[in-house]
């Protein structure tokens, strides 16, 4: 059995007794419910989220009480049976000679043009929220991508490796998107190799994007934090000569440095980061696609703020963030920007606007219905919602509730 104090509950009353304080005076200084903090200190899980608000009062960091142990016994969800066939074309098996064993239904046929058509084709499917095409058709491509860069040489295979770069950067980004996190850091990882092997320095950025991406939904925000600020540091660009890709994979460095930092009580530094990153979406004027991948400029920047406000449970701040968002600079892609509309979703039920969270939710189910329902996130808020409400459900918090499959 582990150490109790590997616990977070346990590490959690330690140091509340060290402070002085009692469960009734945490629970007040973090403007969390007195039940909540017992539930965590009899060995209950909370949110990420909450351990920062005890964090920030506690004068630690957020990590401070995510300690290795033992993973508990869990039931079977069936994930492995679902995920199976982008699992193998991720990781094929490897023969006795130390070969992947493809299973690719390319055989003899090497298409390179072909390939970047269908990355292309793929790449507008995942923009466009269609989650189900992508479990069909990613396996198939990643197959083919493999295969191509196993059979071709010289400049085409450096094309073929930054095609395949492009391709499993999009998976691990889907990946994380339906919350398989383990292997979607093995995909971007992946990605990253191969974006470095083609020297194609925006694609590198975009896959250590996603890496970031994938470790904060892990919790390792000490991690993200050093990767990030570390190639930022490497990347810098000079000001007056850089290249769009050049600010752009600078700016989402930053961009992941600062929400590394800031969830992980690091409000100052974070605070930094931001800053840096916004001067390099003012400095490029408009949106630019990085590496075809994600999209960066003054406004993604922006939307950074909105995020680190909720996260320091600033709804009001929040809310004035996205009130001030730069116009006319282009758009960011689909999925940022809902992310920041659910945080408004969010910030409105907090000040105290059901009424208003719920159209923001109501408009998000009808435009991009298939995204929300991947939505971690997209629940926590309508559960808020439903928690604050003072009479009824109205018909349209109902249909949310129906649609994320939540009790009411």
């Amino acid at each position: 059995m582990a150490n109790v104090n590997t616990e977070p509950g346990a590490r959690l009353r330690e140091l509340r007794k060290r402070r002085g304080l009692t469960q009734e005076d945490l629970a007040e200084m973090a403007n969390l419910s007195v039940p909540v903090i017992k539930k965590i200190e009899q060995g209950g899980t909370a949110r990420m989220e909450t351990f920062r608000q005890i964090a920030k009062v506690l004068g630690v960091t957020t990590v401070w009480f995510v300690a290795a142990g033992p993973p508990r016994p869990t039931a079977d969800n069936g994930d492995d049976t679902v995920l199976a066939a982008i699992r193998s074309a991720i990781t094929p098996p490897i023969g006795f000679d130390g070969t992947p064993i493809l299973g690719t239904a390319d055989h003899d046929d090497v298409a390179l043009s072909r390939l970047v058509d269908a990355a292309a084709a793929v790449n507008r499917v995942y923009h466009a929220d269609r989650y189900e095409d992508l479990a069909y058709l990613l396996p198939a491509l990643i197959r083919s991508a493999n295969y191509h860069v196993a059979h071709l040489d010289g400049a085409e295979r450096t094309q073929a490796r930054r095609t395949r770069s492009a391709v499993l950067a999009l998976s691990g980004r889907y990946l994380i998107q339906i919350r398989a996190h383990d292997l979607a850091l093995l995909t971007l990882q992946d990605a990253t190799r191969d974006a470095v092997a083609a020297g194609d320095q925006a694609l590198a950025a975009s896959a250590m994007s996603g890496q970031a991406w994938a470790m904060l939904r892990q919790g390792r925000f000490d991690e993200v934090e050093r990767l990030c600020s570390s190639v930022a540091d490497q990347i810098e660009p000079r000001m007056s000569t850089a290249t769009p890709d050049e600010l752009s994979a600078w700016g989402w460095m930053l961009m992941r440095a600062s929400a590394g930092a800031i969830r992980n009580n690091r409000s100052g530094e974070a605070a930094e980061y931001l800053s840096l990153a916004k001067a390099a979406g003012a400095r490029l004027g408009h949106e630019h696609a990085l590496g075809g991948q994600n999209t960066f400029g003054p406004l993604t920047a922006a939307l950074q703020e909105p995020e680190n406000a909720m996260i320091e449970g600033r709804p009001d701040k929040a809310l004035e963030a996205m009130d001030a968002l730069p116009r006319d600079v282009g758009r960011t892609d689909s999925s940022t920007y809902n992310r920041a509309r659910l945080d408004r979703a969010r910030a409105l039920v907090r000040v105290g606007n059901t009424e208003k969270a719920t159209e923001v939710m109501t408009q998000l189910r009808r435009q991009h219905g298939e995204w929300l329902q991947y939505q971690q996130s997209a629940r926590d808020v309508t559960e808020e919602i439903v928690q604050s409400r003072t009479r009824s459900l109205s018909t349209d918090q109902r249909e949310l509730v129906d649609f994320l499959d939540l009790d009411e």
